[in-house]
């Protein structure tokens, strides 16, 4: 004996139903293609901007001069710099070759192309030593921490300065104190009016500026300064600090550097102190 099935006319109405809506889908589908392909654009290069151009400099600290480079590897970029702090425009002075510095000198520097946004401003300070105080007598209390020693308490005065990866090399002493106390004695009397404090921020790593800086001699306090810029992020940087004192001749100072009470709330070490990280002193 043979079946036959045949299908019930509500499975063949459900089946049309979903093959009508299957092609209504499809169709659908192919409008929207549509409407997404019209609707693309194209990033304008007027809207790209360039890196910032690599700085060069055989050294941030000289005695009679410096050689500063730049460099971007972008073809059909020029370079235009500052020399004297002000902001970098499209009339600024063009880098064709190495610039010799032979004083102190704030350099400002972006790099402009025909069809690209010019790069933001990249700055550094280049700083020519007046004085040379490497035969003086330095003593530091407390001594730096063991990890960051550097060359013992002569690093503060062999006019050698730290880079930003702290880590390499020997140029940076690192504290976790308080307060940090330095005595020069200078092999004669010296003419002075500004000591500079030359310091690392680098808060990723819980390297902060000091709160304040005072310089003294003879028990009177000839120059301090306040700081304020730990209140908010800041990124990496090498700050000379400068502080102006009493136009005088020294025999000795003392310079008392006071770390933040501890770090700011905005930060995930929040509570604890910092660290602060010096590399030379300086006398102008």
């Amino acid at each position: 004996m043979i079946f036959f099935s045949f299908p019930l006319k509500s499975e063949v109405k459900f089946k049309n139903k979903v093959s009508k809506i299957k092609t209504i889908m499809f169709i659908f589908g192919l409008v929207t293609m549509s409407c997404q392909s019209q609707k693309i654009s194209f990033l304008s290069l007027d809207s790209i901007q360039l890196a910032k151009p690599v700085i060069t400099i055989d050294s941030m600290l000289f005695r009679n001069a410096a050689t500063l480079k730049f460099n971007l590897a972008q073809e059909s970029t020029f370079i235009k710099y500052t020399l004297d702090g002000s902001e970098v425009s499209e009339g600024s002075t063009l880098y064709n070759s190495p610039i010799k510095i032979n004083k102190t000198s704030v350099v400002n520097v972006k790099a402009f192309h025909p069809h690209y946004m010019p790069s933001e401003n990249q700055g550094v300070i280049i700083r020519k030593m007046k004085t040379n105080i490497s035969s003086s007598e330095v003593t530091i209390e407390p001594e730096p921490n063991a990890n960051y020693y550097g060359d013992g308490n002569i690093t503060l005065i062999d006019s050698q300065k730290g880079s930003i990866n702290f880590r390499n090399g020997n140029r940076w002493l690192g504290f976790q104190e308080r307060e940090i106390n330095i005595h020069l004695k200078f092999s004669r009397p010296l003419l002075a009016e500004k000591i500079v404090v030359s310091a690392l921020q680098d808060q990723g790593s819980w390297i902060f500026l000091p709160k304040t800086v005072s310089v003294s001699s003879k028990d009177d306090i000839i120059g301090n300064i306040t700081l304020n810029n730990s209140a908010v992020e800041n990124s990496k940087s090498l700050d000379f600090l400068e502080i102006p004192i009493k136009k005088e001749r020294y025999k000795e100072i003392n310079i008392k550097v006071a770390a933040l009470h501890e770090i700011p709330d905005w930060h995930q070490g929040k509570g604890t102190l910092p660290w602060l990280f010096i590399d030379e002193i300086i006398v102008e």
